[in-house]
């Protein structure tokens, strides 16, 4: 995690870096949408970037949560089968074989 944080955190920077080079190159370009009228490039790309950001921000702590709930539960199943196991060895003891001829002498 620690890796895709860093990550994530050069690709903001990045992201950041483009919107800021397309305000200062290109402060007249305008992109419009069908009843919202023109607003700059920048304006836009700006929205895209939070709206990507709160999207990563909810997404990835459901993901995380989603995790911890697996791992509990695979954590539960085998304390389970753990406890089977550990009964089946006490209901059934292992018998060493013994071998007449090679039996110690006291």
């Amino acid at each position: 995690m620690r890796v895709a944080g860093w990550i994530f955190t050069l690709l903001f920077l990045l992201a950041l870096a483009v919107l800021a080079a397309f305000a200062a190159l290109y402060p007249e370009a305008r992109y419009g949408v069908l009843g919202l009228g023109p607003y700059p490039l920048w304006g836009w790309l700006a929205f895209m970037l939070l709206l990507g950001g709160l999207l990563v921000f909810v997404w990835l702590p459901a993901l995380h949560l989603r995790a911890a709930a697996e791992r509990r539960r695979l954590s539960r199943e085998l304390a389970e089968v753990r406890r089977e196991l550990e009964a089946l060895r006490r209901a059934h003891p292992e018998e060493v074989p013994r071998i007449p001829d090679r039996d110690v002498e006291e």
